[in-house]
């Protein structure tokens, strides 16, 4: 603890000269709105108040979102990325979710960002790194049983081996770890309504609060190669953007699978469009396609994966038929702003396997099936004061049609064995596999400070609670949480304090005897505390 208060220290003192050094005429500086941040949130209510566009919203990232224009039309080429730091206490149990790179485990973790970005009239380079540390404190997990497959690590997670497979630790080793990750970096070289270029960033396709199906901040960022629209092309038909992605997914140190290659690529691309008759109303489009690769090489090639066939690994278990080493996920997605009235309702739908047919498409339609439906609503209490709530429930459990046809569990893959993960988190929804979760918040927002509170519920991998991997007696993983948060501005600091207490039930699925047909559960409590502050600009 000693070492994070001494941390602390260090970088909010790097903040104060950075802040200092943003009000210096020679000096200016890019306050990075990243993905899940308070300057994010904000940006999202003045959009619900009419006082911001939300055109290109459902495709963003740190660098799609942050005031870059404004930077490179000031005729500088240079510009400090103002640090941010967080600093996050579990008390019981890992509870981490859209916190990038950063996996917090019990105990203390932090995660400190600050760089540079450098400007020319048709470029533009971000670096801002990440620095993290993670106490990874002891709790209980159940080892991986070497008997389902004897080459994964004993961290690898237990309740899916072959075929339901994924790289997705319980816990990551039995030490402390410190990392430095790329983070939210990025290099964007214009090319008239078009742009394209290589980065790091986590990006965040849909409408979700908390969780978006196919890619989120909830993993580190993926290294990967891009074409975008440069800005929201506005033409008769309406409004249209677009984003198409080559990566590099990493497998964590904590899967221990050598019999398979740890190499994968993700190919990926999202379009959005709002009609000419209601340019408040966005439909989109997403598809991501994963495929195994022999070698560690970047292949070029593999940026067409997202227009490929897959086949139908996603439930055909049983078919002899070689693998194509490729999986997919499909998205569809709507969001409808209505600033008049301060509300949004967004919608987001996916199957994790193809269709086998327009017939079987008619007769299952939700057959693997994920969705997230949400809402928002504001209302303006005083000058530059609102009060916003916010509702958002998804859904990635087996469907009904399991009852008529297998189906595996959500972000699992039998192709591609780390399934739909990044350095061994979830790429999509932070609830991740098989889950399920309700979220209700509100909040109080003025220019210099926020106060609010939350409810949320978690059902964990609820997927394989039927599976004979799972022990009798069948009782479901489910977290509560009741969260306060608050915000203010101190010395050109920006603070941000969360805490949250959960209770999680039958943790693990794990149940014993209490008398004849009577069962308990094991339950825990967990309690979060996160601390983040931001530097502010100085005005000269």
């Amino acid at each position: 603890m000693s070492t994070v208060k001494s941390r602390i220290n260090n970088v909010m003192a790097a903040m104060l000269l950075c802040s200092g050094l943003a009000g210096a005429q020679e000096v200016r500086s890019l306050p990075l709105v990243t993905l899940s941040s308070e300057a994010e949130a904000r940006l999202r209510l003045s959009q619900l108040l009419g006082d911001s566009s939300g055109a290109g919203f459902l495709i963003r990232s740190p660098s799609r979102l942050s005031p870059v224009d404004s930077v490179h039309g000031s005729g500088q080429q240079f510009a400090v990325v103002l640090p941010r730091i967080s600093v996050t206490h579990n008390s019981g149990l890992p509870y981490s979710l859209d916190d990038g790179a950063l996996w917090a485990g019990r105990g203390w973790n932090a995660s400190v960002m600050a760089g540079f970005a450098v400007y020319t009239r048709q470029a533009r380079l971000i670096l801002a790194p990440t620095l993290l540390e993670e106490q990874n404190a002891p709790f209980q997990v159940i080892p991986y049983g070497h008997d389902l497959l004897p080459h994964r690590s004993q961290w690898a997670n237990p309740f899916h081996p072959p075929p339901e497979s994924i790289d997705l630790p319980l816990r990551f080793g039995d030490r402390a770890r410190q990392l430095l990750d790329p983070g939210q970096s990025s290099l964007t070289v214009d090319a008239g309504a078009v742009s394209f270029g290589a980065a790091t960033e986590n990006l965040w396709w849909g409408p979700g609060i908390r969780n978006a199906i196919t890619l989120s901040d909830n993993a580190a960022g993926v290294p990967h190669l891009f074409v975008q629209t440069r800005h929201p092309l506005r033409t008769a038909a309406g409004v249209f953007d677009a984003q198409l992605i080559l990566g590099q997914l990493a497998q964590s140190a904590f899967f221990g699978d050598t019999s398979v290659s740890p190499n994968r690529s993700l190919s990926g691309i999202v379009a959005t469009w709002a009609p000419p008759v209601d340019s408040q109303l966005t439909l989109g489009i997403a598809r991501i396609v994963i495929a195994s690769r022999k070698s560690g090489g970047f292949p070029l090639g593999a940026a067409l994966d997202a227009f490929r066939d897959v086949g139908h690994p996603f439930t055909d278990t049983t078919s002899a038929s070689p693998p194509s080493g490729r999986d997919q996920i499909t998205s569809f997605f709507a969001r409808w702003l209505l600033p008049s009235a301060g509300f949004e309702a967004y919608v987001e739908w996916a199957r994790f396997e193809e269709p086998l047919s327009l017939r079987d498409l008619l007769e299952f339609p939700g057959h693997s099936e994920g969705y997230t439906l949400g809402f928002q609503w504001a209302h303006p209490l005083a000058v530059r004061r609102a009060f916003q709530l916010q509702g958002e429930a998804t859904y990635l459990e087996p469907d009904p049609s399991l009852r008529l046809r297998p189906v595996a569990t959500t972000y699992t893959s039998r192709d591609v064995v780390q399934g739909f993960t990044q350095g061994g988190q979830a790429l999509g929804a932070s609830i991740g596999p098989g889950s399920s979760s309700q979220w209700l918040a509100g909040d109080v927002f003025a220019p210099n400070w926020r106060i609010g509170g939350y409810l949320s519920r978690i059902r964990w991998d609820n997927g394989v609670l039927f599976e004979p991997i799972v022990p009798q007696f069948k009782r479901q993983d489910v977290t509560l949480v009741a969260g306060v948060r608050a915000s203010t501005t101190w010395r050109q600091v920006h603070v941000l304090l969360d805490f949250a207490h959960g209770a999680r039930f039958n943790y693990l699925f794990q149940a014993y005897v209490l008398g004849p047909n009577k069962t308990g559960g094991i339950d825990l409590v967990n309690n979060t505390l996160t601390l983040t502050l931001s530097a502010v600009p100085r005005v000269p």
